[in-house]
């Protein structure tokens, strides 16, 4: 599908949100487009794409949203693994935690799970343990050096089982989760490259088209509507390419939104825009076309 992108230029600002230099983050121009006509959305829907080394960010959607601050939820899984990794808390994708037999909502988190196992299955009472773990300075220090959204996580509970990151303190731009992703992938997060080779596994969601897909979703109540907003993030790998890198975060003052259909969403866009995502991984030329 020939898709046109129009240029929406954002001014450049050393605001904390993405692409950090010298411990600053500038912001980009934006290529804003609206979703094809065959993908449906919710009302309030933005997906960012980044790749390295690009001066812009392909936007779908509403471009304001790219910029807003959402609860992360479980997209945070992404991050508290690598901190688990890198603090000792968790040994590898075969760590487990210990399943107390209390019951969940859902049966899969109904039994003892490895990382890899809670992460694939989005499990709560895993990363609560996990991040109980956690020292709250080394959290914060980790935060900030990623330039994590607000990096707020006032709610600590210091009793550990923490959910600073469920419908609390901590917020995130679709705009910064593409930053952050793109950080820890290429190498420039601080995190040890083994570590972020499991987190890569962990995150392994099949292929989409030519391309191989790996995410995160994340799912929490929005307490102004009462409904469920949904994230789907992560990267596709184009072979001979560049990663691009994606956050798409929707919402429906009127009913609940699950991170699975966006993630049917990203995908069937990934598979409209193979061709584009091709060139774009290998740069968009200065005219766009």
């Amino acid at each position: 599908m020939n898709l046109v992108l129009r240029k929406v230029v954002v001014l450049a600002a050393c605001l904390v949100l993405v692409f950090a230099v010298a411990g600053c983050r500038s912001v980009p121009e934006y290529r804003c487009d609206q979703f094809p006509e065959s993908i449906e959305t919710p009302p309030e829907t933005v997906a960012v794409f980044y790749t390295p080394g690009a001066s812009e960010l392909l936007v779908f959607g509403d471009c304001a949203l790219a910029r807003e601050r959402f609860i992360p939820c479980s997209t945070f899984k992404i991050v508290s693994t690598l901190m688990g990794l890198d603090s000792g808390a968790v040994s590898g994708k075969s760590a487990r935690l210990g399943y107390d037999g209390q019951k969940h909502e859902y049966e899969a988190w109904n039994r003892d799970a490895t990382l890899q196992e809670a992460f694939q299955a989005s499990c709560v009472w895993y990363y609560k343990k996990l991040v109980g773990k956690l020292d709250k300075s080394y959290v914060q220090r980790t935060l900030d050096r990623l330039h994590y959204g607000n990096a707020a996580i006032s709610v600590w509970n210091r009793n550990g089982h923490n959910v600073f990151w469920i419908e609390s303190s901590l917020l995130i731009s679709p705009e910064e989760q593409v930053a952050v992703l793109a950080d820890i992938f290429s190498g420039g997060a601080g995190f040890r490259p083994e570590h972020v080779a499991i987190l890569r596994d962990c995150m392994d969601a099949g292929t989409v088209g030519d391309f191989r897909m790996y995410g995160k979703t994340g799912t929490g109540r929005n307490h102004n509507t009462n409904f469920l907003e949904s994230w789907y993030v992560g990267f596709v790998e184009i072979p001979g390419k560049d990663r691009v890198f994606f956050a798409i975060h929707g919402a429906d003052p009127k009913r609940n939104v699950a991170s699975a259909s966006l993630r049917e969403t990203i995908a069937a866009l990934i598979r409209q825009l193979g061709p584009i995502l091709q060139k774009y991984a290998g740069y968009l030329p200065e005219n766009g076309s």
